[in-house]
């Protein structure tokens, strides 16, 4: 019979992350900490951007915190390759990912550009920095189009311990 095997990964999930950690904590969501995760999201978007891959579907739940500080990336079911057909496109006519963390350009059924997954960096910064989410949860596709026209509140009016320069890096990914 045909099966599968993966490499077993140690570590725990952004989700289990931000669950152990209440949005007072603020020491345990300190600046540093919070930029120490977010580099290695980044880093390991840009390792699958390389390969011209856009993974589509960054959320905490499919972000894996390693013990050695670095981040695996999890679940390409929504991914889409540069230089192959993207027959999810072909199906799909509807944006297609997890309403909290999707792109505005995903919103309108653009697929495939990387930015999608910076954006989606920058929601999951946001909500580590402060508890919320700059969208909200948004359950229909008039509350997912929002963000074509909507502007985050700022981080440090949640959090004003938070630094300029950090909440500059959240905004910028969420542009």
């Amino acid at each position: 019979l045909p099966y599968l095997v993966m490499e077993y990964v140690q570590g725990d999930t952004l989700q289990h992350w931000l669950d152990d950690r209440p949005p007072g904590d603020t020491a345990a969501r300190s600046a540093e900490t919070i930029a120490r995760i977010g580099g290695a999201m980044a880093l390991a978007a840009h390792s699958i951007h390389q390969q011209n891959v856009c993974h589509l579907d960054l959320k905490p739940a499919n972000v894996l915190l390693r013990p050695d500080g670095s981040v695996v990336l999890l679940d390409f079911g929504l991914s889409c390759h540069a230089h192959y057909p993207d027959l999810l496109a072909e199906e799909m006519r509807q944006a297609v990912g997890s309403p909290t963390w999707i792109a505005p350009e995903q919103v309108v059924g653009v697929r495939g550009d990387l930015r999608s997954d910076i954006f989606a960096i920058g929601v999951m910064l946001y909500e580590m920095a402060t508890g919320e989410l700059p969208f909200g949860s948004p359950t229909t596709q008039g509350g997912m189009r929002q963000r074509l026209w909507m502007t985050p509140a700022p981080p440090r009016k949640y959090r004003p311990d938070l630094p300029q320069w950090l909440q500059e890096v959240i905004l910028r990914c969420l542009e």
